[in-house]
């Protein structure tokens, strides 16, 4: 699309769209911790409940900018959590902490990939599909950031939506090539990641992170994925030198997901 005020405008939507995702991530891995507990107290037959009314989807909570160090709502008059950290001057005025930038760069990323993809598409059909993958990826990469932990609920979906639309002709891959694309995929971090807890004794590689290479590789097909594998590698590799430089403490783990979702993106194009 050429029209500057239609893409200013899918800007604008990214914006509200990345303040959106970031309060389904924050409210996501909450929920999920609350039921692995549950199950482990059922398990393990023990007395005590874990309250999970206090682990439930809020959907009114995914329009109000929240605190993420109080988790109190800012103000109910910011739909953008970037036009609120602006105007509060980064402080929380409930807890008065400073709030990370974090919620406004995601807002900026999405504004700007939303721009990106409007801009070098046309099809109005692969528009919609590039933006729905985008959000989708980009709330696992907060999670994965956040707690090193990309959950079935995101990573499973993204398998069968790249085979379900290769099937009804709405990729630009066919069938049999989300297939083989799916399981070389997988296969593509299995293999490191089995080899290297069978050396170390310990994971490299999250089962979350397998899964992820495996959804991209059903939308991209098997010819992007050595450079997705490649440009992830060398991105977490250059991240993981540049964060313990000049560290007294070695930080030893970092979150590989945001990085394939980054490449993937990139591929997606």
């Amino acid at each position: 699309m050429d029209n500057a005020f239609v893409i200013l405008g899918f800007g604008l939507f990214g914006l509200v769209s990345g303040n959106v995702i970031t309060r389904i991530a924050h409210q996501i891995p909450a929920i999920l911790f609350a039921r692995w507990q549950q199950q482990y107290f059922q398990i393990t037959n023990n007395t005590l409940l874990l309250p999970i009314e206090s682990a439930k989807f809020s959907l009114p909570l995914l329009f109000r900018p929240l605190c993420p160090n109080c988790a109190q709502p800012l103000s109910k008059r910011w739909l953008s959590s970037m036009t609120c950290w602006l105007c509060i001057k980064n402080r929380c005025p409930c807890c008065y902490k400073t709030i990370c930038c974090r919620y406004l760069l995601t807002e900026l990323i999405c504004g700007l990939m939303f721009m990106v993809i409007v801009a070098s598409n046309t099809d109005p059909v692969r528009i919609t599909i590039l933006l729905s993958v985008t959000l989708w990826l980009v709330t696992a990469s907060l999670i994965d950031i956040s707690h090193q932990l990309l959950p079935d609920v995101f990573t499973l979906p993204l398998i069968w939506s790249g085979l379900i639309f290769a099937l009804f002709g709405l990729s630009p891959l066919s069938l049999s090539e989300s297939v083989t694309g799916t399981l070389i995929g997988y296969i593509f971090l299995w293999i490191p990641g089995t080899l290297f807890r069978l050396w170390k004794g310990q994971h490299g590689l999250g089962g979350g992170d397998i899964k992820l290479m495996a959804g991209l590789g059903g939308w991209v097909g098997i010819n992007a994925l050595p450079i997705i594998m490649l440009t992830a590698s060398l991105s977490g590799l250059i991240y993981f030198l540049l964060i313990n430089q000049n560290k007294k403490t070695k930080n030893n783990t970092i979150a590989f997901g945001p990085f394939l979702a980054i490449a993937g993106w990139l591929a997606l194009l």
